[in-house]
């Protein structure tokens, strides 16, 4: 038992920790992809609001129609390269892009591109070309791992002059997801040393103690239990914790089960045996009828004694009951594991075959027959001589168990008087 519950107690403690640690990684890596996204998000709209702020977009849209580098062009490229060297870690690229059916032209770039460079169309900027051309809506995608945020800027006269794309990077890259897998790697190594040792903490404190109260409660008979009972070891006496208790407990309950089962045993015992003769009584008869109606083959074979009643007259009621017992001892000689004997009441007995065989049946009463008619006190002096007659009835598979009983009682009878013919017993 104490196994069983130690295994399930490390086996808990095991699966817990190892869930709670994925869990918590899991959880770890939304928070991250949270913050990650957060943190995207508020520098996209600080480079934003900074390249609205330095672009002047009527001037955008003369530097891209001419093609001209002024110092004007140049103060604006400067700004937004020095900041987005300052945030480079966060921001990719900041640039002005104006587009048309066949392409898009840089007009500022971060990353290098010159003034009219142009922008391939690829299958997202496809996707989305017409909102581009419009210039009309402003919307944010992440796309190829980065987070792309698009402002459309449009001149004074309410015309294109082009997107605002700021490009930022995720803050956390695979390599730092791996450090925190294995920071909790390292987490589930020191659990499941702890699960160890609380394992065997556990096991010194509270389950070899069980294991010797389990032990000692297998073992425990009535003919041992001083012997167990006064051994310190086994109920842990001398802890005062609740291991102690629990010792201190399981004796006295012993002690206290020990008595109740061989008070119990007993009753049991006499509730369904004969006081005089240790067969079956009729009360345990009554009990077992529902099980002999359901047997596949049965013999039911029904005794009684002849001149029992002239015996008891004559030389009294205790040499009656010696003829009682020896009567018994007689029929029990023929039982078998599956036999019954019963004693219905007086002189009369009743012995029932079950799961037996025509042979088997065959065999017992050509030996009843031979023993016929069989004198219950041979040895006696007594001027009185009571006999034994039987009768008996056999039935397999389908039958009526209250008809073969009737059978096998009208044929005892049937063989009484036949005895008493015999014998020249008187009819009383």
């Amino acid at each position: 038992m104490s196994k069983s519950i130690q295994k399930k107690i490390t086996t808990s403690l095991m699966i817990t920790a190892v869930l709670l640690i994925i869990l918590s990684f899991f959880l770890s890596v939304l928070c991250i992809n949270f913050i990650s996204r957060k943190y995207q998000r508020g520098m996209a709209d600080s480079a934003v609001s900074f390249a609205e702020a330095v672009i002047n977009a009527d001037d955008a849209k003369d530097f891209l129609n001419t093609r001209t580098v002024t110092s004007r062009y140049k103060s604006v490229q400067e700004k937004l390269t020095e900041y987005q060297k300052k945030n480079h870690n966060a921001i990719e690229s900041i640039s002005l892009i104006n587009f048309s059916n066949s392409a898009g032209n840089y007009i500022y770039n971060t990353s290098g591109k010159e003034l009219g460079s142009r922008l391939e169309y690829d299958d997202y900027i496809s996707s989305v070309k017409t909102d581009l051309i419009n210039c009309r809506n402003a919307w944010s995608v992440y796309h190829n791992n980065v987070l792309m945020v698009f402002q459309p800027l449009r001149t004074v006269e309410d015309k294109s002059a082009g997107y605002i794309i700021v490009t930022v990077k995720k803050p956390f890259n695979k390599k730092y997801i791996l450090n925190i897998a294995v920071a909790y790697l390292i987490i589930l190594i020191v659990s499941a040393g702890f699960v160890v040792f609380f394992n065997t903490y556990m096991k010194k404190q509270l389950f070899s103690p069980i294991s010797v109260f389990i032990e000692t409660t297998r073992s425990f008979t009535g003919e041992n239990h001083r012997q167990i009972t006064d051994n310190p070891d086994i109920f842990a006496e001398g802890r005062e914790d609740e291991i102690g208790q629990l010792g201190s407990g399981l004796k006295k309950m012993l002690l206290n089960i020990n008595s109740n089962v061989e008070n119990l045993s007993k009753a049991v015992y006499d509730a369904n045996h004969d006081g005089m003769t240790q067969t079956l009584n009729k009360r345990c008869y009554q009990n077992m009828i529902p099980v002999f109606r359901k047997c596949s083959s049965i013999c039911v074979i029904y005794f009684d004694v002849n001149n029992l009643k002239l015996m008891n007259d004559t030389m009294g009621h205790e040499q009656g009951d010696m003829v009682i017992k020896r009567a018994s001892e007689y029929i029990k000689k023929f039982t078998g594991q599956k036999d019954y004997c019963f004693r219905m009441g007086g002189d009369e007995f009743l012995m029932v075959m079950t799961e037996c065989t025509f042979r088997e049946i065959d065999e017992l009463i050509e030996k009843l027959n031979s023993d016929s008619p069989y004198i219950l006190n041979p040895d006696s002096q007594d001027p009185v001589k009571c006999a034994l007659s039987f009768g008996y009835a056999y039935a397999k598979n389908e039958y009526s168990y209250n008809e073969l009983l009737t059978e096998a009682e009208e044929n005892m009878y049937l063989k009484k008087t036949e005895l008493k013919k015999l014998l020249n017993m008187p009819e009383r």
